[in-house]
């Protein structure tokens, strides 16, 4: 599992309820997984306009293995 910070193209201010949908942290097994975690909740909740939700980027910040490629670790807390 990896932990990725998803942008979203929208929904960056929130003045009223002072959340930020527009960036989310993900653990997901890929990119696109993290992506479609994020949309299928926004679009369950009916939160933003469909132009909002589009995606900006997909950052991998860190990596459930021993080296991680992108230099940082993840750790999960074992059940």
């Amino acid at each position: 599992m990896n932990l990725y910070r998803v942008t979203l193209r929208g929904m960056h201010i929130d003045l009223e309820v002072a959340s930020i949908h527009g960036i989310s942290y993900v653990v997901a097994s890929g990119p696109d997984r993290a992506y479609d975690l994020v949309r299928a909740d926004l679009n369950k909740r009916d939160i933003g306009l469909s132009k909002d939700r589009a995606l900006q980027t997909v950052d991998l910040l860190a990596q459930n293995v021993e080296y991680p490629e992108c230099g940082y670790r993840l750790r999960i807390e074992k059940e």
